[in-house]
């Protein structure tokens, strides 16, 4: 899996013109604190004169998960756990109450004596000791609180254990055992990731996580409250996220200012990116259960056709779009309900990011309706491992928690690799919400958010 892993350094002239893209995004203004995260400590001190790129258009506001674009993520992103004091909080929101044992996230050890020792610099030593915990989330600050459930296991005896599982491939998750923990629907949890080895700089695991361009991460780069929020993307709840900790919890970053370095998209230093959650468990039944399992590996698919099988709510599309990192031109864009023959097209703007359009005509579907959206042109990819396909293997079927895959793969890639290309603006796979009625505030939030002095782990 290629790794972005540039280590530069932003000017504030930079940081100022990284404001100002990050106001319009897909047609809409960012939420609150996105900007924040991006210009730091010169909050609302903008450049108005900076060029503000052009990252497509919607008709609609976008509002909750049921709005929740299904793609958006760019590569993948490491945090080696190499200080004690080190935290990586993947915080989530079960879709509904669910009795899980095992908890899953992203990792890497590559370089550990377990894995190819030496190499990679995403492990070292004998891989360190990964303590997880699952936590509750005090649902007025976002805060991690107490303790629910903890596991300290040698990371490499847990590697070692799931390459088993999956007949020697190597995994790119590996899981906390949490024992039988009932998680209640749309309420805040978090997984909290540490290493307590006593030599962590030189035995040590990697906290492995997709990212997306800042610009377009919308709610999951702050320490979003409301899961009405709009701009989210994966089709994650708005208060999904991924932080990081410096000082053992006590105080949280979010957005670009996750991790000891910041990545870019394409190395771009005008493109800074955000850690998005990547997450699965395994409920108490046996089976496995993944809201959001893809990485993506800055690959792309050319002339690709998605399936959104199976819908869940009767939707009317007047729109589609797809995403691209390269700037590469996403073509013409397709939408067929192949359960009624109906059919649209449309062409969006070439350039970097989300491009959308409206389509000539309106399309329907029911529920149970399926339907494929394609695009002539180039869009980029999102990537299932081949331990994600195993583990998850309800994922891109018609009938599992994300109905979407490639019915016919294209060259290169696997039926569950998904093409970034969709429909909307709203999904047919989760209820919409209402508009927020709290004001957009471009000036609010801080780029490291208190805790409550409450350390879970």
């Amino acid at each position: 899996m290629k790794q972005d892993h540039a280590r530069l350094m932003l000017s504030s002239t930079t940081l100022k013109k990284l404001g100002a893209r990050a106001m319009l995004t897909f047609g809409r203004l960012l939420p609150a604190f996105v900007l924040p995260m991006l210009v730091g400590c010169q909050s609302g001190d903008l450049d108005e004169d900076a060029a503000i790129p052009e990252f497509g258009t919607s008709e609609s506001s976008l509002n909750g998960i049921g709005d929740s674009i299904p793609i958006g993520i760019a590569n993948v992103n490491d945090s080696p756990l190499k200080q004690s004091n080190y935290r990586a909080l993947l915080r989530f929101v079960p879709r509904s109450t669910v009795t899980i044992d095992r908890f899953y996230f992203g990792f890497k050890l590559k370089g550990a004596s377990c894995d190819q020792p030496g190499a990679g610099g995403y492990g070292g030593g004998n891989g360190g000791t990964l303590v997880g915990a699952i936590v509750n989330i005090d649902a007025s600050t976002g805060l991690p609180t107490t303790t629910i459930a903890s596991e300290s296991v040698s990371a490499c005896a847990r590697f070692t254990e799931a390459k088993s599982a999956v007949g020697g491939s190597t995994p790119v998750m590996l899981w906390v055992s949490t024992g039988l923990v009932t998680l209640q629907a749309d309420t805040m949890y978090g997984l909290i990731v540490r290493n307590s080895d006593g030599n962590p700089a030189s035995n040590f695991f990697s906290f492995n996580m997709p990212y997306a361009d800042t610009a377009h991460a919308g709610p999951h780069a702050r320490n979003e409250l409301s899961k009405s929020a709009s701009g989210a993307i994966m089709s994650l709840d708005p208060r999904e996220h991924v932080a990081w900790s410096a000082n053992s919890g006590t105080t949280w970053s979010y957005g670009t200012a996750n991790g000891q370095y910041t990545s870019y998209v394409n190395e771009d230093p005008s493109h800074p990116g955000t850690k998005l959650p990547q997450y699965g468990w395994r409920r108490s039944d046996g089976v496995h259960v993944s809201q959001q399992p893809y990485y993506a590996y800055d690959a792309t698919c050319s002339n690709c056709t998605v399936t959104y099988a199976n819908a869940i709510y009767a939707q009317t599309f007047t729109q589609a779009g797809a995403f691209t990192t390269s700037g590469a031109d996403v073509g013409t864009i397709t939408l067929t309900n192949t359960s009624t023959g109906q059919s649209s097209t449309c062409t969006p703007t070439t350039g970097y990011g989300f491009r959308t359009c409206t389509l000539a005509t309106p399309v329907s579907v029911a529920v149970g309706n399926s339907y494929t959206v394609r695009a002539s042109g180039t869009v980029a990819l999102m990537k299932m491992d081949y331990q994600q396909r195993t583990v998850f293997s309800n994922v891109g079927t018609s009938t599992g928690e994300l109905r979407w895959y490639q019915a016919s793969p294209a060259s290169g890639t696997n039926a569950k690799d998904v093409p970034s290309i969709w429909a909307g603006p709203h999904s047919a796979y989760h209820a919409s919400t209402d508009p927020p009625t709290t004001p957009i505030d471009l000036a609010a939030g801080k780029m490291a958010i208190g805790g409550n002095g409450t350390t879970p782990l």
